[in-house]
């Protein structure tokens, strides 16, 4: 192995990617683990030995594929791959001079800003905008429905669209098209008029996928599922700071001495629509299409890694040729069998380093994109979790308010204690694409696949709970939010695995499979906010016929939980292939 003050290659090294043979012919040689996979790439001139030694024992701790993760990596300039151009490593600190940090912060806070707009009316609907519109219970429940159901078409399209021009022209799009109905929410006077907006507000949702786009275009296989789950997680952190922000401020306006009728609308006007504005103008002053530029140049890096690969041991430099085949794995033609040292490629084979560029979609892909069993497994994983997630955020309020409102507990406090649910993306997406990164390394990508599955289930069996403990009619507050907090911890750690692994399958059209993956995510969400609907249940005070009281609010958890539980279990049997 190469000696400490030279082990990647750094940014420094292939800075900034506009001549992309200079990339590829980098002083500094990159060295990376990672299941059953390796990089090993060194510029084709001579090299002083005095400098290079080979460590055999951390040699084979690349090729068994242990974790390598490195606290200081953090604040350090990422290390890069000099094959594909992306980062091998997190920087998640290194936001002043680091690009690879630069395109995670703006993918994170396009999404926070879009969730926080695209979830604002969902503390203020259940009691001030019901009673300013004087709204029923069930039109209540249509405009939540409405909320939904713009972002899974918008995703699908915005899959196509990332391949085909760049996800941070669409992410960026995408937030100044979802700050026009968030502005003319101040406008809104009936039904009709809040499900359109909320209807068109739901274009922010679908920011989703150029956010995940963005990070795996950035960041390498091997730290992807860690850097898509941060930014999802804290990106999805705006479901929940929303409800702090918006119930907050309209509590301001009213201090102010404004009615309730002007509050509300107040509030878009105030933090919707600058946010997204300001936030989309950043990213497109700031932000760069790809590592290697341009969305256009993308393929240069690519084009320019044909060369010479070399073979460094103890006596000296061997060349050898090297290509990058069409699926992703580098071959080694001509070594020399007289080298003293003992190759990489000797040791392990040396496959699928991940050198696929996002290309435009044509029909005959898509046929073979919606024929992957694998792609579909993904799917209905997300459509299972995420959509779960969205149709909680909306009903978990007005749960809370009707099992504990009191003189002491009102629907604001109601609102807060389920804040709880969507602040726990703080931490537990980041936990799912963390374990994902580290099992995919210790085990490969089947263990991916099964952490995957198994948070998914897991989340159906705490939904059981959750049901049947309010059906109990002696739940408490610190029970109920004890099982969302599982649910919460389960099904986000889901989410993240899942945009671990969706970009092993289709690495040419991640754009595609992503705006597929996260259209059903918001399915889901109309699904199970419909059986929400359909299975609201009741509540009764203890009388001669129940002396007890009565209380079936908890059905509809159980039978979303059972449901979600039972579907997972199929998944199991889906091949992976010969994908890694």
């Amino acid at each position: 192995m190469v000696s400490s003050t030279s082990k990647y290659a750094t940014q420094d090294d292939i800075k900034p990617f506009k001549d992309s043979k200079e990339a590829a012919t980098s002083s500094s040689p990159s060295i990376r683990s990672g299941s059953n996979h390796g990089i090993f790439f060194i510029k084709q001139g001579g090299i002083n030995t005095g400098i290079i030694k080979e460590h055999h024992s951390k040699e084979q701790d690349i090729f068994t594929g242990k974790h390598t993760f490195r606290l200081s990596s953090l604040w350090r300039r990422a290390e890069v791959n000099p094959l594909n151009g992306k980062s091998l490593t997190f920087p998640l600190f290194r936001i002043w001079d680091d690009f690879y940090c630069m395109a995670f912060w703006l993918a994170t806070l396009g999404f926070f800003v879009a969730f926080l707009s695209w979830f604002a009316f969902s503390p203020l609907v259940p009691e001030v905008v019901k009673a300013d519109l004087n709204l029923t219970q069930d039109q209540v429940t249509n405009s939540n429905l409405a909320s939904l159901g713009g972002t899974a078409l918008v995703r699908l399209i915005a899959g196509p669209a990332c391949d085909k021009f760049g996800p941070r022209k669409v992410l960026a799009s995408l937030l100044i098209l979802g700050a026009i109905p968030s502005g003319l929410a101040a406008l809104v006077t009936n039904i009709e008029g809040l499900e359109t907006v909320r209807f068109f507000i739901s274009i922010l949702g679908g920011s989703f996928v150029p956010t995940q786009a963005y990070t795996t275009t950035f960041f390498d296989k091997s730290i992807v599922g860690t850097a898509n789950a941060f930014s999802g997680g804290w990106g999805n952190l705006g479901g929940g700071v929303t409800v702090a922000v918006m119930i907050g401020l309209y509590q301001r306006y009213i201090k102010a001495g404004f009615s309730p009728h002007t509050a509300w609308r107040l509030c878009f006007v105030t933090v919707p629509v600058p946010c997204l504005l300001l936030i989309a103008v950043i990213i497109l002053l700031l932000g760069r299409d790809h590592p290697g530029g341009k969305w256009s140049a993308r393929h240069q890096l690519q084009d320019s890694t044909t060369g010479k690969d070399q073979v460094i041991n103890e006596g000296g430099v061997q060349q050898q040729d090297m290509f990058v085949d069409s699926e992703n794995a580098f071959a080694q033609t001509s070594i020399n069998s007289k080298s003293v040292g003992t190759s990489f490629s000797e040791r392990s084979p040396v496959t699928n380093v991940d050198t696929a560029q996002s290309e435009p979609l044509t029909f005959a892909t898509l046929l073979e994109i919606l024929s992957d069993l694998r792609v579909w497994s993904c799917a209905l994983c997300y459509l299972l979790t995420f959509g779960l997630e969205t149709a909680m955020d909306a009903a978990l309020p007005g749960l809370i308010n009707t099992l504990f409102a009191s003189e002491s507990f009102g629907s604001v406090d109601a609102a807060y204690a389920a804040s709880t649910y969507g602040l726990m993306n703080l931490f537990a997406r980041p936990l799912g694409g963390i374990m994902s990164d580290v099992l995919y390394a210790r085990f490969g990508l089947r263990a991916k696949m099964y952490w995957l599955l198994a948070t998914a289930a897991s989340q159906g069996i705490a939904m059981i709970g959750l049901g049947i403990y309010i059906n109990k009619n002696n739940a408490t507050i610190g029970g109920v939010i004890g099982l969302i907090v599982v649910i919460a911890i389960t099904g986000f750690s889901a989410n993240g695995a899942c945009y671990s692994i969706y970009g092993h399958w289709r690495p040419k059209n991640i754009g595609v499979v992503a705006g597929i993956v996260g259209a059903s995510g918001n399915i889901g969400g109309l699904f199970y906010t419909l059986i929400f609907k359909y299975r609201p249940g009741i509540r009764l005070s203890p009388s001669e016929s129940h002396p007890r009281g009565y209380n079936s609010l908890g059905e509809k958890f159980w039978i979303a939980g059972l449901l979600n539980a039972v579907v997972v279990v199929p998944l199991f049997l889906v091949p992976i292939g010969d994908t890694v």
